[in-house]
């Protein structure tokens, strides 16, 4: 039986391997500043067609939304 299905068919193996996941750090995510710079909020701003203050509010609810682990 391979891995894959003995975790489908035991759930406390299945909780398990999701408590390890969640601390191995993901490989598309970067760290970022905790807040934007004059740059970024310029580059955020003209790429999005909005203001600086929706480019920094924008900005700051994807930082509040990522994983704790890269804050």
């Amino acid at each position: 039986m391979t891995t894959q299905l003995k975790l489908l068919r035991n759930p406390a193996l299945m909780e398990s391997a999701n408590d390890s996941l969640e601390t191995v750090p993901m490989s598309d995510h970067v760290r970022v500043p905790a807040k934007p710079s004059l740059d970024m909020l310029t580059a955020g701003s003209s790429a999005g067609g909005v203001s600086f203050q929706k480019a920094w509010e924008i900005y700051m609810a994807m930082v509040r939304k990522s994983p704790s682990q890269y804050r």
